[in-house]
């Protein structure tokens, strides 16, 4: 999850969401034809739009924040988890402009969003300082790859499609959802692939898409980097304990001192593992033994900006 300083704070290497729309209000029924409508181009003169000063970047990553901590409550305790807090919320923004109204109240409510364009331009700063960050140093890769997939004979709103064009980046393409279903969920796993460096090849599972399918909203996030201190290249076996209070021997990674920032709070410790480059970091995380239901219902925005303004070196 992107935080709104300059040192943006990616979480997840490899993270990826996929929104299938039965029903959406910025698009018409199935034309006759079932040709490709020529209004998936976005208008003319519409083109990527520059940094809204005001754009409420700091509201739309704390509503995003809060529902991805609120996801994370909802999953059982003793698994591992791993989800991309940008990923869903992005996903979810851009499904947004084109729901009906009962619809957008409930993301509005689930992610917090700020009101009208305003999320977008929100958005469209965090992406844009995101692939900043990246283009400042040669060894990170960051990039978030979006794509709208309507069925041949759904014409999409094109206000939605030039919002989408101008504060997300996002293009169209057009697939036979409805008559190969088969060959658009390959057309759709391989583009995911290529976008991630194939670290997701199959994004969408067999059957996932089908008759009733009118619109595949896909949203990748791929981030690499090294580390500006590595890890000591020899794993060594060490004692792993699990909440459960059992134990088991684990290759772990070494390091005598891998972060300036770090700190403790009430019932853990905290530190910042930055990646090279310096525009971004991994927030580490350690509750204390016997807290860690605590700390997991405590995680939020704010304890975040807490641990931010504790933080020593």
């Amino acid at each position: 999850m992107p935080r709104t300083s300059r040192r943006t704070t990616v979480r997840h290497a490899v993270a990826a969401l996929v929104v299938t729309l039965g029903v959406l209000t910025g698009c018409s029924g199935r034309g006759a034809g079932g040709g490709v409508p020529e209004a998936f181009e976005a208008s003319p003169g519409v083109a990527r739009a520059a940094v809204a000063v005001d754009a409420p970047v700091a509201d739309l990553v704390a509503g995003f924040t809060d529902a991805a901590f609120d996801l994370l409550r909802t999953q059982p305790i003793e698994d591992n988890v791993v989800f991309s807090p940008a990923s869903i919320g992005h996903a979810m923004l851009m499904a947004r402009a084109a729901a009906d109204e009962p619809t957008g109240a409930a993301i509005d409510a689930a992610f917090a969003l700020p009101g009208g364009r305003s999320a977008h331009e929100a958005w469209n700063a965090i992406d844009l300082q995101i692939r900043a960050g990246a283009d400042a140093s040669p060894d990170v890769q960051a990039s978030i790859a979006d794509r709208i997939w309507p069925a041949l004979g759904v014409q999409p709103d094109q206000a939605w499609i030039d919002l989408l064009a101008s504060e997300h980046g996002t293009d169209v393409q057009a697939l036979d959802l409805a008559g190969d279903p088969q060959g658009s969920r390959s057309t759709i796993n391989d583009w995911v692939g290529e976008q991630t460096e194939d670290r997701i090849p199959q994004l969408l599972p067999e059957g996932f898409i089908n008759g009733q399918t009118v619109l595949v909203l896909t949203d990748a996030l791929y981030f690499t980097a090294p580390w500006v201190v590595p890890f000591e290249q020899d794993r060594r076996e060490g004692e792993f304990t699990r909440l459960n209070g059992s134990t088991v021997m684990t290759p772990l990674m070494h390091q005598v001192r891998v972060a300036d920032r770090h700190g403790r709070g009430d019932g853990f410790a905290a530190a910042e593992i930055p990646y090279a480059g310096g525009e971004f970091s991994m927030l580490v995380i350690v509750p204390d033994e016997g807290r860690f239901p605590d700390v997991r219902a405590r995680l939020s925005g704010e304890l975040l900006r807490s641990i931010d303004a504790t933080f020593g070196t």
